[in-house]
């Protein structure tokens, strides 16, 4: 006579397997969102370091400060100035931008409602930009620290970026740290 049920000590025995997999692979998979958002941050970064080179070197070949087009969170775009340190390297966007028939008032919004000004403003796109935070900069330093989606939510103090880890960025020499 064949047999076409499972024993109950074989249902047994595939339970206790699969609950052994579960215990192993939970654990796994419980830093893969907390890993998103480390890589996430690091490139936005990655790419506010590219971007900060290029504006210093578009400053260094047109020996003055200039305009750019940015796009705010609404998607439109803004013509907006640059404004420069000492040493060349991106600070803020100017209130004002000037045209070929004078100087105008900008509306760019995406910027100065979160009062922040600074330099990744410039870099990072308009729709992520709300996901970091700007935490001021005193007037006697060259310095302002962001911290953006990882360093604002990650818990784990062994992860490279955390609660507590900021990103620092230096006008004076154009650098962007992580503290």
């Amino acid at each position: 006579m064949s047999r076409s049920a499972f024993s109950m000590i074989e249902l047994v025995f595939v339970i206790v397997i699969l609950g052994i997999m579960a215990a192993v692979a939970v654990p796994k998979f419980s830093g893969i969102q907390d890993d998103a958002l480390i890589s996430n941050e690091k490139t936005s970064i990655g790419i506010a370091r590219q971007g900060i080179a290029a504006l210093y070197g578009k400053r260094l070949v047109r020996g003055k400060d200039f305009s750019i087009t940015v796009n705010n969170e609404d998607g439109a775009d803004y013509t907006v100035l640059v404004n420069f340190s000492a040493n060349y390297y991106p600070i803020s966007l100017g209130a004002e931008s000037s045209t070929a028939s004078g100087t105008t008032t900008n509306t760019f919004t995406g910027a100065t409602t979160r009062g922040d000004y600074r330099a990744l403003s410039l870099l990072i796109e308009s729709e992520s930009l709300g996901e970091w935070n700007r935490s001021g900069q005193a007037a006697s330093t060259d310095t302002v620290a962001y911290s953006g989606p990882a360093s604002n939510v990650v818990t784990d103090q062994n992860a490279e970026v955390h609660t507590g880890s900021y990103w620092e960025y230096n006008n004076a020499n154009g650098k962007i740290l992580l503290k």
